[in-house]
């Protein structure tokens, strides 16, 4: 019983390391533009994504898009919980307009 641990386990199965998956993978260092699980390159969806966004600058680092990206979400959320509340400041309102065009 040389080779068992205090518990039960062997020394040679607690050495075995998983590997990492093909996300975990991907997402090293050396790994960017390599094809990722969808088939398409990582830099092919930075360049998707810089294409979604309005940006002042043409060339920029993956760390500074994120930030962008992360600005225009919190500008559009903005955008639509001010709509939201001019629909219940207008939509509130009796409409007179449609009284006074029907007679």
């Amino acid at each position: 019983m040389g080779s068992q641990t205090r518990n039960g386990i062997s020394a040679v199965t607690r050495r075995r390391r998983r590997r990492p998956s093909k996300v975990h993978r991907s997402l090293r260092p050396g790994n960017i533009g390599r094809t990722t699980a969808g088939g398409s390159s990582v830099s092919d969806k930075l360049e998707a994504l810089k294409n979604l966004i309005p940006s002042k600058n043409g060339e920029m680092k993956p760390d500074q898009l994120f930030q962008e990206t992360a600005d225009y979400i919190v500008l559009l959320n903005t955008q639509v919980l001010v709509l939201q509340k001019l629909i219940d400041f207008y939509g509130s309102q009796p409409q007179e307009n449609e009284n006074e065009n029907s007679v």
